[in-house]
């Protein structure tokens, strides 16, 4: 059996939808004419007819493929084991790149074309698209007569394109499948089959057996994504080794991520690896397995916080909210949620671009073409925020995606005016108009004209247009079935969203600031009862809360000096293991505020008996590395503890006080005061306002 790759490529599509599918989306997926669908259609049926597959077609619908499910894999097979196959450009450039990155020295042109069934200018126009693909892994294509073809660049680097090239190619489905049920060869199509060649197939189900064993260690969860990046990752560096290519890391760099718990996790790993494969695995490649735990993170914990460097990140995420704040004219910073959520997807994010590692972002056209302005804008900012960092467009869309939900959730903003356009009759019209407002709440009002009442009306008078005919005059409007089936409802959802995003950027300002009016006793009283969790760590925080002033310049005996007292009010148990926890998180990033005097030291330790939150004023200055990264001069440091078995409650509540230091910039002017009285009254309403929140919420 031969088929072309137009024609195989028709067919999957068919046999993957179990819709009728418009001849206009056949064409449009396969960039070709609808002519040239219905001519190719005739040779598909022929062969469909040969599997008991039957070929239904609607006039003006499109087509669709009967038959059972059975019969339908055998032809999918069928096609997966043609001796003779036909490949598109894209999977032909994939099997060229794959198979140049797997080998070590230069291949032939001639030999490319001879495999692939080409000729040698096919080969090399695909080299042209090629060299534009690896110039972002940073990699480099040697192409020279009478020597061939080769890439060139680090062990690293080449690793990572076979992994995006894998990730980009596979479908996750089939990944996971292939984990959980062994799938056989012929279930995968002849791309996939190469690619997982790449990475010792008959290993990966072990590998992934082997990393089910410490996941619970990590105490997050994992995307699919990333747990399939991070057993491509093993897979692939398992490959590479036995071919005795070592992949490098900056000793100093190593060493830094010695001191993470993720280190510890992918130590284990390793370990059970070397066991299972008999192998011997160097230490580098701990520190990558490292990288891929630490960017992986998806969960907000509730003690993120006071946890890692997560104070200078929050710290980068206020700056961008602000600078986003003031280009859209309209405050974003009382969103609580945003700056949680930012400070949760910066964190790994951060270190992905620090350590250049590859980012992916599926829907980055589509976001950069539906909020355009905001795109803009959040470039502009990471740039400012973020000096000596380039942020690629997959993350700034990311970014965006956050700041489009704040905005979207905006109270006080009018609903969506739509425009229904039917050639059908009032009837259908009407029935289309109150399918769209039962299932948009967005949706306020709905007009419906005819084809022939469209050159009265103001099109930018509505938000949207929607219509259940194609539309010479208009250039942006939404074409459904007058039923709305599912896909078209889809189709609606995504230009609501768009359409909603446009007004609310219209007409953002100012949000007016809210007034708590005072509480009796015994109304706060009841509330702190009804949320008796949350209290009893702010009752702790607030026993504790002092200024306390040492004679000390030295910043260690400061800490000394401060631990000492907590232990002597039974706030902790060992003072120098307290210390040795504080000074070792100074190493780990920055804990001093910038353009301020203030350094915010914070443990969570099982020495540590109950949460503290007090400040300790040095009698001179103290260098201390700053969370924008430069060093600075603090002579107040904050002393945040939380005991290890702490409820995710009161692991909340201690991330509040955080989120208030670096956000507010009245309880910076408090903590500088040095007034004792003025600090409690201060964080002992704002724990109040917490509690009553909690009450409310």
């Amino acid at each position: 059996m031969y088929i072309s790759a137009r024609e195989r490529k028709m067919i999957e599509l068919l046999l993957l939808s179990n819709e009728t599918v418009a001849i206009k989306e056949i064409a449009e997926s396969l960039d070709v004419s609808t002519r040239t669908v219905h001519r190719d259609l005739q040779g598909i049926e022929t062969l469909l007819m040969g599997h008991d597959l039957l070929l239904k077609k609607t006039a003006g619908k499109g087509v669709i493929v009967e038959g059972e499910q059975e019969n339908r894999k055998s032809l999918q097979e069928a096609i997966n084991n043609q001796d003779a196959v036909d490949y598109t450009p894209e999977e032909r450039q994939v099997l060229i790149l794959s198979k140049l990155l797997e080998i070590k020295q230069p291949i032939k042109l001639f030999a490319l074309a001879h495999d692939l069934g080409v000729t040698v200018a096919t080969i090399s126009y695909d080299l042209d698209k090629i060299e534009q693909m690896i110039n972002d892994f940073q990699l480099e294509l040697i192409r020279k007569r009478g020597y061939g073809v080769e890439v060139k660049g680090s062990e690293s680097r080449i690793r990572e394109a076979i992994s995006s090239l894998i990730m980009e190619h596979m479908n996750e489905l089939d990944f996971i499948k292939l984990l959980r049920e062994n799938v056989q060869d012929s279930s995968l199509d002849m791309v996939s089959e190469r690619l997982l060649g790449l990475v010792s197939r008959d290993k990966i189900s072990l590998i992934e057996q082997t990393i089910e064993t410490i996941r619970p260690s990590l105490n997050y969860n994992l995307t699919d994504q990333a747990y399939i990046g991070l057993v491509i990752h093993i897979a692939l560096a398992l490959e590479r080794l036995k071919q005795g290519e070592f992949i490098r890391m900056d000793e100093d760099y190593l060493h830094s991520l010695r001191n993470s718990k993720e280190f510890k996790v992918a130590g284990k790993l390793i370990e059970k690896l070397e066991e299972t494969f008999h192998i011997e695995i160097p230490e580098a490649e701990t520190g990558y397995v490292t990288m891929h735990l630490m960017g992986a993170k998806v969960r907000y914990d509730t003690d993120v916080i006071i946890e890692d460097s997560s104070l200078s990140i929050a710290f980068k995420a206020k700056q961008l909210i602000e600078f986003v704040s003031k280009a859209l004219n309209h405050d974003l910073q009382e969103s609580n949620q945003l700056l949680n959520d930012l400070v949760v997807h910066l964190k790994p994010s951060v270190y992905r671009i620090q350590q250049q590692m590859d980012i992916q972002n599926p829907l980055t056209e589509q976001i950069e073409q539906d909020y355009p302005e905001l795109f803009e804008i959040v470039q502009d900012g990471t740039a400012h925020v973020f000096p000596g960092m380039t942020f690629p467009k997959e993350e700034a869309a990311y970014i965006v995606m956050h700041f489009a939900s704040a905005l979207l959730n905006m109270r006080e903003t009018r609903g969506l005016h739509v425009l229904v356009v039917c050639s059908s009759g009032m009837g259908t019209a009407k029935i289309l108009a109150a399918k769209l407002q039962q299932q948009f709440y967005e949706i306020e009002g709905v007009e419906h004209r005819s084809l022939f009442d469209l050159e009265k009306l103001d099109h930018q008078s509505y938000d949207l247009t929607i219509s259940t005919i194609p539309l010479s005059d208009f250039t942006d409007y939404v074409l459904v079935n007058p039923m709305l089936p599912l896909k078209d409802v889809h189709k609606v959802q995504h230009a609501v969203r768009k359409a909603k995003m446009n007004e609310r950027m219209k007409r953002v300002k100012l949000a007016n600031p809210l007034h708590v009016k005072g509480e009796s006793i015994q109304s706060i009283q009841q509330s702190v009862e009804s949320i008796q969790h949350y209290a009893a760590t702010v009752n702790q925080i607030i026993e504790h809360l002092a200024v306390l002033q040492t004679n000390e310049s030295d910043k260690q005996r400061a800490l000394i000096e401060a631990c000492e007292y907590l232990q002597r009010i039974q706030v902790l148990n060992d003072a120098n293991k307290v210390v040795h926890a504080l000074l070792e998180r100074e190493e780990v990033g920055g804990l001093g505020i910038p353009d301020t005097k203030l350094a915010i030291y914070h443990a969570k330790l099982r020495e540590i008996i109950q949460p503290c939150f007090m400040m300790i004023t040095l009698k001179k200055e103290a260098r201390v590395l700053g969370m924008d990264g430069e060093m600075m001069a603090s002579d107040r440091f904050i002393i945040m503890l939380a005991p290890s078995n702490l409820t995710s409650r009161g692991n909340e509540v201690l991330s509040y006080l955080s989120s208030l230091i670096v956000e507010e910039k009245e309880c910076t002017k408090v903590l500088e005061s040095d007034d004792e009285e003025q600090m409690k009254n201060y964080f002992s309403n704002k724990l109040y306002h917490f509690l009553r929140n909690k009450l409310t919420n």
